[in-house]
């Protein structure tokens, strides 16, 4: 049976850690990992995030997490000396489509801030050296994302992200973010929202030494994984659709613009973590609604920086919407 890769390598590592071929100390590093496993970033990245939420490995003042309990000190050659026992099982079923699901989505991305194109599967599929199944299937994990749609003849197309697309994500978002999470508070384990506040209180003190991929992590904190804990399955799913905008940030900042001069949000997903573990669900709500309107302003700021200081980047799977 198929596993997500995050999952894979979630296990993987867990067990190194266990049984202390990954000894205490290790700085686990996305990028080392990624490369020995053969992955993209986003997985590894993703896999990460749940250690450190199972309390194996903790974030410090510096990249990485470390493996060990808080305090303990980090021996960043560990990874180097250990990385080879790093294995993905050798019988899972690899899902090729994210070896580049990341490299894909940051220039679907980048394009979406100049208006729509098509995406000629075949070309996409000769890029990535794939077959066209999985190139299909690294559009497919985009569509959701509301990064990418089907037009009235099913060809792909990158959905553009101007003033007016990113106006009508952030009413959607307003309407329905803030009554989904509501709905979530009684049902967010509580240790569970003190493991999100414990990793949102270390980027801070460590900000601006985080990168826009950590701050994406926060991101999903709030935005997708308490949000999963609503019981109104619709909501949920229809929010996914906003999530380009998250991803926007991703993608850009610190690589094509500047990191904020002051951190962007965790103190305001501060107050609305509290909130919630104090069953305040109306409270939450109404942060969290404040909360969207201050981003909305920020996107949009950076989506116009975006649009005046770059120009769309030519690839060999775009092509132009002739009717």
């Amino acid at each position: 049976m198929k596993q997500s890769l995050y999952k894979l390598i979630h296990d993987a590592l867990r067990q190194g850690i266990e049984d202390q071929s990954i000894p205490t100390g290790t700085v686990l590093l996305e990028g080392p990992i990624a490369e020995r496993m053969s992955v993209s970033r986003a997985p590894v990245r993703q896999a990460l995030a749940f250690i450190e939420t199972d309390g194996l490995a903790h974030r410090f003042d510096g990249r990485g997490l470390i493996v060990g309990p808080v305090n303990t000190l980090p021996d960043r050659d560990l990874l180097g000396q250990v990385i080879g026992a790093i294995a993905l099982p050798q019988d899972h079923v690899a899902f090729s489509w994210q070896t580049f699901a990341e490299d894909l989505e940051a220039k679907v991305v980048y394009q979406a801030f100049f208006g729509s194109m098509r995406i000629n599967e075949v070309e996409l599929a000769r890029y990535y050296n794939v077959s066209r199944s999985t190139a299909r299937d690294a559009l497919i994990h985009l569509e959701p994302l509301g990064l990418v749609e089907k037009d009235a003849s099913f060809r792909w197309m990158v959905v553009p992200l101007d003033k007016a697309r990113i106006a009508e994500l952030y009413q959607l978002r307003d309407l329905l973010e803030p009554v989904t999470l509501r709905q979530a508070v009684p049902h967010v384990p509580r240790a569970t929202l003190e493991s999100m506040i414990e990793r949102h209180e270390t980027a801070l003190r460590r900000y601006p030494a985080v990168t826009a991929g950590e701050l994406y992590e926060l991101e999903l904190d709030l935005h997708v994984r308490c949000l999963e804990y609503s019981p109104n399955t619709t909501f949920v799913k229809v929010l996914r659709r906003t999530h380009c905008l998250l991803t926007l940030s991703k993608q850009i900042m610190g690589i094509r613009i500047d990191m904020p001069e002051y951190e962007p949000f965790m103190n305001e997903h501060l107050r609305i973590f509290r909130r919630m573990l104090n069953g305040d669900d109306t409270g939450a709500e109404l942060a969290l609604r404040g909360h969207i309107h201050a981003s909305a302003i920020k996107v949009d700021e950076r989506a116009a920086v975006m649009r005046r200081r770059y120009v769309a980047t030519p690839q060999p799977f775009f092509q132009p919407i002739t009717g």
